[in-house]
């Protein structure tokens, strides 16, 4: 009897230190220093300058700047020449020489200098020049029509709102590209824990049948104790082939998301191992009432949906303010100051601009302004379209912040209770086992206790890898990957 309780009490004390010790590193994940870290951070920094999906947006958002430049061109000065010339049966009828410079300006006014020289025999009256030619200095300004804006200014101005909602959509590209990247690594962060703790399962319970058969062969333990002892093994083999699968399957889902600065594809080594760092629980950020309330205000002004729509209804005003220039009639005043080429006074010389210039007026107008007003009801309504859609979707992305901050708090305390969670179980376990060991307890009952240990350890597991999509869907909410750690200067 002394022989069997010597070996009762070693057996419990030895099953209980390794037990204790094996679930504790499969538990916590900072125990575990075999393969080669992977942290999170890196990943999704590799992620953002490598994925091609990150490339593509860089091109979208390159190719409404191009469009921009385009709209600009409406600005870009011209200059023309021309040359007509007539000469028959050796008479010179005419030759015209015009050469001028069109500079356009932002506030609807063209400024323009030419030069201009008509010689021959038969050439028009209203044409005729000195023969060293007439310089021609003046501008056209719009008086009524075109003076606040006109086409090319609203072209313009459409053409920024066009760059700043391209802009968006190229943030959004990769905020979303972020969010899959986050929740794939969370996946392959809890299948990784998920392979840990099945894996030890099978060692404690091959273990522990070990040392039943042991103690069978001893006589102190009825050999239904191997049976129940084996099928717990059998059991937990099961678990653990699944959860390899599981784990092959989410790191090729997350090998696809990394590739070189060549745009190949890069493997994961089967050393590489997932790494939380920056996102423990401690670490956690809470969602407080003053800290909501800054990251609703950031979303204000950083999330791509609501930058996209206010570029919208930019471009929906530019398009309204220039339907409504068009219900006013049209009047343009023309005025040149003429002088010979090479003369002097010059130009703008007061004491001859009164015998030397050129003016022109022109005045245009419907009479019931039946397109024009139809123009504005049309731009109105699209504007009060934009308007209520902007309002709509930020009281969406408010309240998007809201939920990611609330679940990102919610899991800081799951993650806490969680783990006291884990240490009861694991003290309930190491109770059972000695009272196994002192007779006061069944095989069965230790198997659930420590079924209830690796149950737990798997659910800490899930909320750990939780956090990582909590970070990114907080941080995409509020439209600013530069939240993320590692991502720091991405815009």
């Amino acid at each position: 009897m002394r022989r069997t309780a010597l070996l009762l009490g070693s057996f419990g004390v030895l099953w209980s230190t390794s037990l204790f010790a094996q679930s504790t590193s499969a538990v916590t994940s900072a125990s575990d220093s075999t393969g080669t870290p992977y942290p999170y951070a890196v990943f999704i920094a590799q992620v953002l300058a490598d994925h091609p999906i990150a490339r593509q947006a860089d091109l979208i958002a390159e190719d409404v700047r191009s469009q921009l430049r385009s709209a600009w061109g409406a600005f870009d000065p011209t200059i023309t020449a021309m040359w007509d010339q007539k000469r028959f049966d050796g008479t010179g009828y005419y030759a015209y020489s015009d050469i001028a410079l069109k500079i356009p300006t932002p506030i609807g006014s063209d400024i323009k200098v030419g030069f201009e020289r008509a010689a021959g025999t038969y050439i028009n009256p209203d044409r005729r020049t000195p023969n060293i030619g007439l310089v021609t200095v003046g501008m056209s300004i719009p008086l009524g029509q075109r003076l606040i804006t006109d086409e090319r200014r609203t072209a313009l101005a459409q053409a920024q709102a066009v760059r700043d909602a391209g802009e968006a959509d190229r943030i959004a590209i990769l905020n979303a590209l972020v969010l899959n990247a986050a929740r794939t690594y969370g996946a392959w962060y809890e299948a990784w824990r998920r392979r840990l703790i099945a894996a030890e399962g099978v060692e404690l319970a091959q273990f522990r049948l070990n040392a039943v058969i042991e103690r069978l062969n001893a006589g102190e333990l009825p050999a239904v104790d191997t049976l129940e002892a084996s099928l717990e093994v059998q059991r937990r083999e099961v678990v653990r082939q699944e959860a390899e699968a599981t784990y092959f399957a989410a790191q090729l889902t997350l090998t696809a998301f990394l590739w070189d600065q060549e745009l190949r594809p890069v493997e994961l080594a089967d050393s590489v191992r997932p790494a939380l760092i920056g996102l423990e629980a401690a670490e956690l950020t809470l969602s407080d009432s003053e800290s909501v309330a800054q990251w609703v205000s950031a979303a204000r002004a950083a999330n791509p949906s609501l930058r996209k729509i206010d570029a919208n209804v930019r471009f929906a005003e530019a398009d309204r303010l220039l339907a409504a220039q068009q219900l006013i009639p049209f009047a343009e005043a023309g005025v040149f100051a003429l002088s010979e080429r090479g003369t002097t006074p010059p130009v703008f010389d007061r004491a001859t601009s009164e015998d030397n210039y050129k003016a022109s007026l022109e005045i245009k107008s419907p009479l019931l302004y039946l397109k024009e007003r139809g123009k504005f009801g049309s731009a109105g309504a699209k504007l009060d379209i934009r308007r209520a859609e902007r309002d709509r979707l930020q009281r969406e992305v408010e309240n998007a912040v809201r939920i990611a901050a609330n679940d990102l708090n919610l899991l800081a305390s799951l993650v806490s209770i969680q783990q006291r969670n884990l240490a009861q179980t694991r003290l309930l376990r190491d109770a059972e086992v000695e009272r196994f060991a002192n007779g006061e307890s069944t095989l069965l009952v230790v198997n659930l206790r420590e079924r209830s240990v690796l149950d737990e350890a798997v659910k800490l597991a899930q909320y750990e890898a939780r956090v990582a999509a909590a970070r990114a869907s907080l941080a995409i909410a509020i439209g600013d990957i530069r939240a993320l750690p590692g991502v720091l200067g991405q815009p």
